[in-house]
């Protein structure tokens, strides 16, 4: 998910005007909660078309760019107000190489995430991919030189130990999936961790537009490596991928936008839920009350972690001003 846009403190000069009142955020709760559960719901349909379309015979390679090409020309129309507003300069990023950087991951990540969609339940591997916000907090600490006191490194070590719960090393096999969805959180962090970065002098459209472009670009030249031919079925199921994924994104961004981001937090992890009544009905596959459990953890600490990081950004931005 998408961080908030910081803002960029740029100095007055001597005899500048007064600034206009900035208007409130809008705080509607009820409509952020709808939004982020029909963004979550939306996830869990993404994912069952993944699986779909591998039981279908495509490579998660192929899979990944299917999803990636047909989510970016779903995006596309909402980019063109910016863009003739302001022109196509408007798209030239101050930061080019980040950009990149940040596009680059995110495309291994979409990998590293649909390879392991193909090879897991779909509620473990969900529930595995809560992680990204705790790698996204131990990579803002070590890399950042954000501090991160022990209440959240607590709730770190808590998120793991629900990871361990649920791999159980040494009971049962670990499978290769694993690696892939640990991974692709991974992934996620890293991405994550850079827009906390672009967001100081990028727009939050121009980020959107440059990151479907790379992974696009991204994705292309891996899935030539195993690309087959298409059937018509393959095709819709690729077009569904991306218009869901575009959909999802967009009552995301949105849930944040009309409501705090402690409010519609909690209701992201209703992902979990959704994708194993999917897996259930469309796959035949069952979770364990252990899995649950090591999930109920990993939730529990990645929204406690999110929700630390919320109140100190505020604290900091109230401090600011006084």
């Amino acid at each position: 998910m998408s961080p908030p846009v910081t803002e960029v403190d740029v100095p007055a000069a001597k005899h500048a005007p007064p600034r206009a009142p900035v208007p409130a955020k809008p705080n509607n709760p009820m409509l952020g909660a709808a939004l982020m559960t029909l963004a979550a719901a939306l996830f869990a349909g993404l994912n069952g078309l993944v699986k779909y379309a591998s039981n279908l015979g495509l490579d998660p390679l192929q899979i990944s760019f299917l999803r990636s090409i047909f989510a970016a020309g779903a995006m596309m129309p909402f980019l063109i107000r910016p863009i003739l507003a302001n022109g196509f300069a408007y798209l030239k990023p101050v930061r080019p190489g980040l950009m990149l950087f940040r596009g680059l991951s995110a495309s291994i990540g979409v990998m590293l995430w649909m390879t392991a969609v193909t090879m897991l339940p779909l509620a473990e591997v969900t529930a595995i991919s809560f992680t990204a916000p705790l790698f996204a907090t131990i990579g803002s600490a070590l890399l950042l030189g954000e501090i991160v006191r022990a209440r959240r490194w607590s709730a770190i070590a808590i998120g793991f130990v629900g990871v361990l719960i649920i791999l159980r090393p040494g009971m049962i096999p670990l499978e290769t999936g694993v690696f892939w969805a640990i991974g692709a959180a991974g992934g996620m962090a890293v991405a994550a961790l850079v827009i906390k970065l672009l967001t100081r002098t990028e727009p939050a459209d121009r980020i959107v537009f440059w990151t479907n472009v790379i992974l696009t670009f991204g994705t292309l030249g891996p899935a030539m490596w195993v690309w087959q031919p298409m059937t018509m079925e393959m095709w819709l199921v690729g077009i569904a991928m991306g218009a869901v994924g575009a959909i999802s994104h967009i009552f995301l961004t949105n849930a944040f936008a009309v409501a705090d981001a402690s409010i519609v937090l909690p209701f992201d992890y209703t992902r979990l839920p959704f994708v194993a009544v999917v897996g259930f009905f469309a796959f035949g596959e069952t979770s364990d009350l252990v899995t649950w459990l090591g999930a109920g953890l990993i939730a529990a600490s990645a929204f406690y972690v999110a929700r630390r990081e919320q109140q100190i950004a505020k604290k900091a931005q109230s401090a600011a001003r006084t």
